[in-house]
């Protein structure tokens, strides 16, 4: 009579266990997917402005960071009139927080000049200005996109399984 029970009792955790691994396994997907999100990060703020007397280019970038030699903005990309004017490559980033670089573009009244920055693990920022007009706000991207994203499919992955195991 034992035995009966204890073989029932380990049927009985068996069929919890299979009911149940694929939402352990969701879990721990997701997590996996998540940490590098939570890790990388777009720069939090960038800001180009253009002084057309001596024609420099200032970016600032707020990308807070603990290291400034393994995290950080790893590429900077410049397009006046939608064609590509210059591209940095970066080995580091020259503070943890805010920082900003001057490059020399040529540009007159109307140029229209884009700013990409790409952060090495993952992320960019992009802003826009007008040669010769009030740019106050010129930051364009969308924050935390790819984290709504990933959400986004988890909830349905949930609701998907939920219909399959009920």
């Amino acid at each position: 009579m034992h035995m009966k029970t204890k073989k029932r009792s380990q049927q009985k955790r068996l069929l919890i266990f299979r009911r149940y691994i694929p939402y352990i396994l969701i879990f721990c997907l997701s997590i996996s997917c998540i940490i590098p999100l939570v890790c990388a990060h777009a720069p939090a703020t960038m800001k180009a402005t253009y002084n057309t007397e001596n024609q420099d280019l200032q970016v600032t970038i707020s990308h807070q960071v603990t290291s400034a030699t393994i995290h950080y903005i790893s590429k900077i990309e410049i397009k006046k009139n939608g064609e590509i004017y210059n591209t940095s490559l970066y080995t580091n980033q020259p503070t943890t927080n805010s920082f900003s670089y001057i490059y020399k573009v040529n540009a007159t009244t109307g140029d229209v000049i884009d700013v990409y920055a790409s952060c090495n693990q993952g992320g960019s920022k992009t802003a826009q200005i007008i040669v010769g007009q009030d740019n106050n706000e010129n930051d364009t991207s969308t924050p935390g996109f790819e984290l709504i994203l990933l959400l986004g499919a988890l909830i349905v992955s949930i609701g998907l399984l939920r219909k399959k195991y009920s």
